[in-house]
């Protein structure tokens, strides 16, 4: 409730007269209002009052309530530039309510005390006019004996939206920012852009909506407060600019003095700083402001609650500065280019760009339900990812069609493949098999051979073993025979090749049964490796099945998601419809309220004209009753004297007097 950096300061100096003041020529009083925010807005009431010959007053209907009504405590719970706000029970009702009474103080300058019951009084005028749950509400207005009014509000329950946002900060640390807790701050804030909507409809501007002007209670209901500067645009005066106190004459530690007279940097367009008439889109660029903090955990323009005067002017001068400068605002979340375009939009610098407060509601709530943002150019990518959102059931469905599909082609492929495998397994084991009896055979028939040929080989040495005997036998004898000397030869010759021939068979045989276990060897290992081939096409086999069974399963559940998005979609569509019935019912009903509340108005004059009518009526036959009343007193009055005198007609005349007797002789 309280707004460091627009609270009006009092220094310790004297302050000028109000008829000082007024002549703002003075160099004294020039140089005294570069300074002082309370004269400047002495000057500012005076300068909206008009007619300077006639003292500032306060019109307050009669019969307001007083400040007996209510236990006053002696310490505010807030203090603003303006006006003290109280916690007070109401002993009429026995309700807790929130007193706003003006600011009082012997260190106020002339004028001031006046200009704070005026506004005291207008912002009462304003809430009166809204009735909306997320503007607080006034029950009445009062009237102290000493004549200062004084406003009776609603207690609103919370914590403003700056100690939200200060705590959310100090848990945040140095680290990211907790998205999550600050978007639901956003839907939160979606009531206090409809009840801007809601005043800018009824003609009023709010002008200070920041942070700390915002209360947030336990369920997230948010409430706007502090009307103290509000215009009523339909009010007499209600849209004038406000007087901005300008000197860059008198240089400063900044090089020159400007001060605004209305409103909290750094949540106000340049247009009111400039002091220009009340518009709605003041209350639209403060808002959008206070959603960039929210969202980025910062302002756009880096604002410092500071101490020193010299410091917060030169702070000032920098954010007009900013203001006036064409510098591109960064986006309060580059990786949201809906919300940070929403944001953008209602910051815009032209104030023809902005949105209205109803586009503001429209484009929140839309960015809040996933429906695409009227105000946002989406690509095809950002359309094709805002359905997938908005439609998950049908999502779902998609993608689950999908990976079953494609978990069937690669099941269907890994049985294809495992066939394929175990077909070629049967294969190379039948082939590997042939190889072993062919070897088997060749090795056997090469034996054979081998086995042959030794014996042919031992007979012919044999043969040539009898033939040299034979020959040997004849020589010793004498006897030389050519005949058998040449067979011996021959058939050692014969041996010879029969020998030689038998040691090639069994080379060959060798060699061929080695081939044999070789080709034997090889299939057996490709054999081996066509049963691991098949085990693996098993395996694969087998994979391919869970993975069937798990795309099923999944199919299953994306159904039953399906169907339960489904019922969810018929829920929301049905908890919408009622919604929308509610809040029809809600219009009505508040249209009816205030038909009533006009109906019971009227009644209530036409009731207070009738009991003053009646009272006169009373008066009246009470003077006539006194006057008849006295009439029959004169006429008891002279009945008595007419009997009074015909007594004493009637009564004898009294008797005449004895003479004296003589007086005896001395």
């Amino acid at each position: 409730m309280e707004t460091d950096p627009t609270e009006m300061s009092i220094s310790g100096e004297k302050h000028p007269s109000l008829a000082e003041l007024r002549d703002a020529s003075h160099p004294h009083v020039a140089q005294h209002l570069t300074s002082c925010s309370m004269c400047r807005s002495v000057v500012q009431a005076d300068v909206e009052h008009g007619d300077h010959s006639v003292p500032i007053t306060l019109d307050l209907p009669k019969g307001l309530v007083n400040e007996s009504a209510f236990r006053w405590p002696v310490d505010p719970v807030a203090r603003g530039g303006m006006a003290a706000i109280f916690a007070a029970d109401d002993k009429r009702l026995g309700r807790t309510v929130m007193l706003k009474a003006p600011r009082e103080g012997d260190d106020l300058p002339p004028g001031m005390a006046d200009l704070f019951q005026r506004r005291v009084t207008a912002e009462a005028r304003i809430l009166a006019k809204l009735q909306h749950p997320s503007i607080v509400t006034i029950y009445e207005l009062g009237k102290t004996t000493v004549g200062w009014p004084f406003c009776v509000l609603e207690k609103v329950e919370g914590s403003s939206l700056r100690e939200r946002l200060d705590l959310l900060a100090e848990q945040e640390g140095k680290g990211p920012l907790r998205m999550r807790e600050r978007v639901e701050l956003l839907s939160n804030l979606v009531a206090i852009a409809e009840a801007l909507a809601y005043a800018h409809e009824r003609k009023v501007v709010h002008r200070d909506v920041t942070p700390n002007n915002i209360l947030l209670g336990k369920r997230g209901e948010a409430t706007l407060i502090d009307w103290g500067i509000a215009r009523d645009l339909d009010a007499p005066g209600g849209g004038a600019a406000d007087a901005l106190a300008v000197n860059d004459e008198d240089p400063s530690m900044s090089g020159r003095m400007v001060t605004i007279s209305a409103g909290t940097p750094p949540y106000l367009p340049l247009e009111q700083t400039q002091g220009r008439s009340a518009d709605p889109s003041f209350d639209v660029y403060s808002f959008g402001v206070t959603l960039y903090e929210v969202v980025s955990g910062r302002t756009p323009f880096d604002w410092k609650v500071l101490t020193v005067a010299s410091d917060r002017n030169r702070q000032l001068a920098r954010f007009l500065d900013w203001l006036k400068s064409e510098e591109p605002v960064v986006p309060a979340m580059p990786k949201d280019r809906e919300l940070s375009g929403i944001i953008a939009r209602a910051m815009a610098r032209n104030p023809a760009e902005r949105f209205s407060a109803d586009e503001l509601v429209r484009a929140l709530k839309q960015y809040l339900t996933g429906d695409l943002v009227f105000s946002h150019r989406y690509s095809l990518t950002g359309r094709l990812a805002r359905w997938t959102r908005r439609n998950r059931a049908a999502t779902v469905t998609i993608i689950s069609a999908i990976g079953f599909a494609i978990g069937g082609v690669l099941v269907y492929g890994a049985l294809q493949q495992s066939k394929r495998k175990e077909a070629e397994a049967e294969i190379a084991q039948q082939k590997a098999e042939g190889e072993k009896k062919d070897a088997e055979t060749a090795a056997a028939a090469a034996t054979a051979l081998a086995l042959r040929k030794e014996k042919e080989a031992e007979e012919a040495a044999k043969e040539a073993e009898e033939a040299i005997a034979a020959a040997e036998k004849a020589k010793k004898k004498g006897i030389v025979d050519e005949r058998l000397a040449r067979a011996a030869v021959e058939a050692r010759k014969k041996a010879d090749e029969k020998s030689k021939e038998a040691e090639r068979a069994a080379k060959e045989a060798k060699g061929t049964a080695e081939e044999a276990i070789k080709r034997y060897e090889a299939a057996m290992k490709a054999k081996e490796e066509a049963l691991s081939a098949r085990d693996s096409a098993v395996a694969a086999r087998e994979e391919a099945e869970r993975i069937r069974d798990g795309a099923r399963t999944a199919q299953a559940n994306a159904e039953k998601e399906r169907d339960g998005a489904k019922s969810a979609q018929a829920g929301a569509e049905r908890a919408q419809a009622g919604a929308e019935r509610a809040q029809a019912a809600a219009e009505r009903e508040r249209a009816a309220a205030e038909k009533a509340q006009v109906d019971a108005e009227k009644d209530r004059d036409a009731a207070v004209t009738a009991k003053k009518e009646a009272d006169a009526a009373r008066d009246e036959a009470r003077r006539k009753e006194e006057r008849a009343e006295l009439q029959r007193d004169e006429l008891r009055r002279r009945v008595q004297e007419l009997e009074q005198r015909l007594r004493d007609a009637a009564r004898p005349p009294p008797a005449p007097p004895a003479p004296d007797p003589a007086p005896s002789p001395p």
